[in-house]
């Protein structure tokens, strides 16, 4: 009897370290993800997980020009409607914060004063959802001065934005999305965006380069055509 007891003292000693260890690493697995930017808008009132990026903004979903609404459509905390373009006009870049993600808190601090280094010298614009779903007095706190603060869930909606922070460039002329996705620091956007949109560049570039060519071999002027060439090279 004695030593039934003793086993069972020893089996119950043995679990509770066998669950201290998994607490103690779980804990540790959350904060490193926290320190990477990523997590669940809990405090929002979202259940969906921020995509976890460590060496830049995580790639982009298909998004098409048909994606890209008219207008981010929605009210100020004061609820007076507004309506911020993004068709036809000035780059915009999206941020998608919360009053209550904690990742946020840097990006609210780093648009506080004069926001510098906005990639293409787009609009910047904060969405947060609608007002039953944050909390005003948090927002009236951290609401930019030189920033349009808006609140619009379904821009949240229809951009499928998955958590916050999270950070939409919209390409105001063609109505396409250049870069989108999830970082932990404003110089990290910055950087990270004003990458996608050199590539994004880039690739126009290249495909002006096919149409000019598909122009040309119509209108059968070929490469070694002799109207390409001046009369001295010839």
């Amino acid at each position: 009897m004695i030593a039934l007891v003793v086993t069972e003292g020893l089996a119950v000693l043995l679990l509770g370290v066998l669950v201290a260890g998994l607490l103690r690493s779980h804990a540790e697995i959350l904060k490193a993800l926290h320190d990477l930017g990523a997590g669940l808008d809990l405090d929002g009132g979202g259940s969906r997980p921020v995509p976890v990026t460590v060496d830049g903004i995580a790639p982009p979903p298909t998004t098409t020009v048909v994606d890209v609404p008219q207008a981010v459509i929605g009210v100020t905390l004061d609820q007076e409607a507004v309506a911020v373009p993004l068709l036809g006009g000035r780059d915009v870049l999206l941020a998608f914060l919360s009053s209550g993600c904690l990742t946020c808190a840097g990006f609210w601090e780093a648009f506080a004063g004069e926001v510098t280094g906005v990639p293409g010298g787009a609009r910047l614009v904060v969405v947060t959802r609608d007002s039953d779903e944050e909390s005003a007095s948090v927002l009236r706190q951290r609401q930019p001065a030189s920033v349009p603060l808006v609140l619009s869930t379904a821009a949240w909606d229809a951009f499928g934005i998955p958590g916050s922070p999270y950070f939409v460039y919209v390409d105001g002329t063609h109505g396409r999305v250049v870069g989108q996705g999830s970082a932990a620091s404003w110089p990290q956007v910055v950087n990270l965006l004003s990458q996608a949109k050199a590539d994004d560049a880039a690739r126009a570039h290249r495909g002006r380069g096919r149409d000019d060519d598909a122009v040309l071999s119509a209108a059968g002027l070929g490469p070694g055509h002799a109207s390409l060439h001046r009369e001295g090279d010839r």
